[in-house]
């Protein structure tokens, strides 16, 4: 006899928005997190008594299924809107870039180029197909709509501190996404960019949702349990086994985790599923997170393009969340994406900020050693799917040919950035097929 359960591996936001809506449809859930805390790449560290994210997040007005859930949980109130600076320093000069006339004097780029780059900003926010920029590398793309000066000036190094040395592999449907998404965060064509944070940080989305699960007799949750394979007989899924050797039964799992980590969980499961999969190629993450006693800058965004500095931007989150910094907490992150399997991923924390610092003095000659609290670094192996062109023949579907084996993972999120919003998303859909076929 089969096990009526579900089993969630991974207590991010998609394994807990997958598990909020099977408890709510009365199915029996486990959720498995490895980590001590939940919330995946969205969990959360202790500072100066507030709770600050080990990775950078913002939220965009297109970000409809996280502020959905948001307002379904009754957290409405604490999600706020600022408006958004952003800058660019370039070949050792600070340039202000978040209102359409600051391009107009943006004069790294040629007059023409720059109209160009707004006209396709413009452009990229009202088109809604992108199936044909599947096929178009990003680079070519760019390069056509905008100009050869203006990719080099602007885009080429945004790829750059996304994907590393995987640039020139990306998709055109991919920036198209990621220009769309900030555009229409913007009022009016000309007005400023709006992004919005929640007041306690991502905390506030995962503390409610692991409270609802808590109450729910239906629901187990587990943190710091490692799932080491899932049972699979006969293209059936019937549970998982942990590291510890215990098994759990049941007979439909939800994998949560990315892909390659899912491969080594699931030798058995259907081969050319397993083929499609491990051809998904990831880039890795090291994000440094400094704690500062004062602000850097006034923008919260700010772009690098200068041979002497070996990052692409940084991210002053307190520049956004003004809850932050009225308590005097200034946070700034510095993220680098690599390779898992390049040297600088292992670096410690005072090798990275020996060398950030120096450079960071090139940005703002003001800063000092002494404004620094602390600081420490975060990585993530798989922290985003190379989405290279064609990439959509790769996205697994939800449902895998494994009978009672569900799949969320970034890459379906394509051609969406890697987002809060997505990530409930998918976990959502998930749930959603499972509970129709309960029925």
């Amino acid at each position: 006899m089969i096990f009526m359960a579900t089993i969630v591996i991974g207590g991010g936001l998609a394994g807990l928005a997958a598990a909020y809506d099977l408890a709510r449809a009365g199915e029996k859930v486990t959720v498995l997190e490895s980590a001590p805390r939940f919330g995946g790449l969205a969990s959360t560290i202790p500072l100066e008594g507030i709770h600050i994210e080990r990775f950078y997040h913002f939220i965009c007005r297109a970000d409809h299924d996280l502020i959905q859930l948001i307002g379904e949980l009754g957290l409405s109130q604490y999600l706020h809107w600022e408006i958004s600076r952003t800058q660019f320093f370039y070949n050792g000069r600070m340039y202000q870039f978040s209102r359409p006339h600051h391009l107009l004097t943006f004069k790294p780029v040629p007059p023409l180029q720059r109209l160009r780059f707004g006209l396709h900003v413009l452009a990229s926010r009202f088109r809604k197909d992108w199936s044909d920029l599947d096929k178009i590398p990003a680079r070519a793309w760019l390069m056509d709509k905008v100009g050869k000066e203006a990719y080099y000036v602007i885009w080429h190094p945004l790829l750059g501190v996304k994907f590393g040395d995987y640039h020139d592999k990306i998709s055109a449907a991919w920036i198209w996404h990621r220009i769309n998404r900030v555009a229409t965060s913007r009022k009016g064509l000309i007005g400023q960019d709006y992004l919005g944070y929640l007041e306690y940080g991502t905390d506030t989305v995962t503390n409610a949702l692991v409270e609802f699960l808590e109450k729910q007799p239906n629901v187990t949750l587990c943190g710091s349990v490692v799932v080491e394979e899932i049972l699979i007989d006969q293209g059936q899924v019937n549970g998982v086994r942990l590291k510890n050797g215990e098994i759990l039964q049941a007979d439909q799992v939800v994998s949560t985790v990315a892909l390659p980590i899912l491969s080594k969980m699931a030798p058995n499961v259907d081969a050319r599923f397993k083929e499609k999969i491990d051809n998904v190629e990831y880039i890795g993450v090291v994000c440094m997170l400094l704690h500062l006693d004062r602000p850097i800058s006034e923008a919260f965004w700010t772009n690098v393009n200068d041979p002497e500095i070996s990052f692409n931007g940084f991210i002053e989150y307190s520049q956004l969340n003004r809850h932050v910094r009225e308590k005097n907490v200034h946070v700034l992150y510095i993220p680098y994406y690599l390779r898992p399997e390049d040297p600088r991923y292992e670096f410690d924390a005072d090798y990275l900020y020996k060398e950030y610092s120096t450079m960071l003095k090139m940005i703002n000659p003001d800063f000092d050693d002494h404004w620094v609290k602390s600081y420490q670094v975060f990585r993530a192996r798989y922290a985003q799917a190379i989405c290279h062109t064609h990439f959509v023949d790769l996205v697994p579907e939800y449902e895998t040919p494994t009978r009672g084996l569900y799949v969320t993972d970034s890459t379906q999120f394509y051609p969406e950035d890697r987002t809060i919003s997505a990530a409930i998303r998918v976990g959502r859909t998930v749930a959603k097929l499972i509970n129709e076929k309960r029925r």
